[in-house]
């Protein structure tokens, strides 16, 4: 999971965007029914998908799969309709002896900085895991239950990692075991930052057996070419470097592997990080992207 910053969002709007929203808005806010008012009006965010693969890349948010031979998913990090909490019942409340259930945070159904685009096997039921209708928080006091702003969200306690948060995306460690997404911190030193981790994991198929070898791959590859250059730097100057002619490929190789918009590439950042004072990555350094 890479840090994706929302200040691009609007270069992602589709034409008309802010216009059109105002009128969506109001139809759902005068219906009485706002979840089957919202299906009506019809997938309107969808259209956000070229501007997101364009400024993020062509990958999941969550996961960092590619999308390949597949549909992805805009998802509503603040589910539109049903909210379930952890143990997957929906959240509720009791205001004057009456018990009330959370109606989903359906006036942020057009609100863009609440989209994040997603893989089928993060965003939709799949096996034992998948976001769907899911927003567990760790204070359900926090939680917001009227039309606000997406600014009045910020207090939320939200218990899964927010690829949108530079905090949340410096949680997970991706070589701790490699091929599967950790926990930067134990149970002991930091528990709400393990326990996040472990119920993102679930919730977006994070270790999922079809995902931890693809991630396997990308440390081999980046592994077997900091071994290249490693070894190609050590040649002394006065001999001949049989490797020199390959070296311009294998340090395109890393500095792809480590661009944002490139599949799994927190996993290969993950293992390039500890090498970035060597000699012999100094001539790319500059052209690594190694930021969360």
């Amino acid at each position: 999971m890479r840090h994706i910053d929302l200040n691009k969002i609007n270069n992602c709007k589709p034409n008309n965007w802010d216009q059109n929203v105002t009128q969506w808005k109001q139809q759902v806010v005068n219906a009485n029914d706002k979840s089957e008012k919202i299906k009506k009006i019809g997938n309107k965010w969808s259209d956000f998908k070229p501007g997101f693969i364009r400024e993020y890349g062509d990958k999941c948010w969550y996961s960092e799969t590619p999308r390949v031979m597949t549909d992805f998913d805009v998802d509503h990090f603040r589910p539109k309709g049903a909210v379930k909490k952890s143990d997957g019942t929906k959240p509720k409340r009791v205001i004057n002896g009456v018990s009330d259930t959370h109606p989903g945070y359906w006036w942020l159904a057009f609100e863009p900085l609440n989209y994040r685009y997603s893989c089928v096997f993060s965003n939709r039921p799949r096996d034992k895991g998948g976001k769907h209708d899911y927003f567990p928080l760790t204070d359900e006091n926090t939680r917001v239950w009227v039309s606000s702003s997406i600014t009045a969200h910020a207090n939320e306690k939200i218990k899964l990692l927010d690829p949108c948060s530079l905090n949340d995306v410096s949680l997970l460690s991706y070589d701790k075991i490699p091929g599967t997404v950790q926990s930067r911190f134990d149970n002991t030193s930091n528990p709400t930052a393990y326990s996040k981790v472990r119920e993102s994991c679930k919730r977006y198929n994070l270790n999922h057996k079809t995902i931890k070898g693809a991630r396997s791959k990308v440390i081999k590859d980046v592994q077997s070419a900091m071994e290249f250059l490693k070894t190609c730097w050590s040649f002394p100057a006065n001999q001949v470097n049989p490797f020199q002619q390959f070296r311009p490929d294998i340090e395109k190789k890393l500095i792809d592997a480590c661009n944002r918009k490139s599949e799994f590439s927190a996993t290969a950042i993950a293992f390039v990080r500890p090498y970035r004072a060597e000699p012999w990555l100094a001539n790319i350094l500059n052209r690594l992207d190694l930021s969360d």
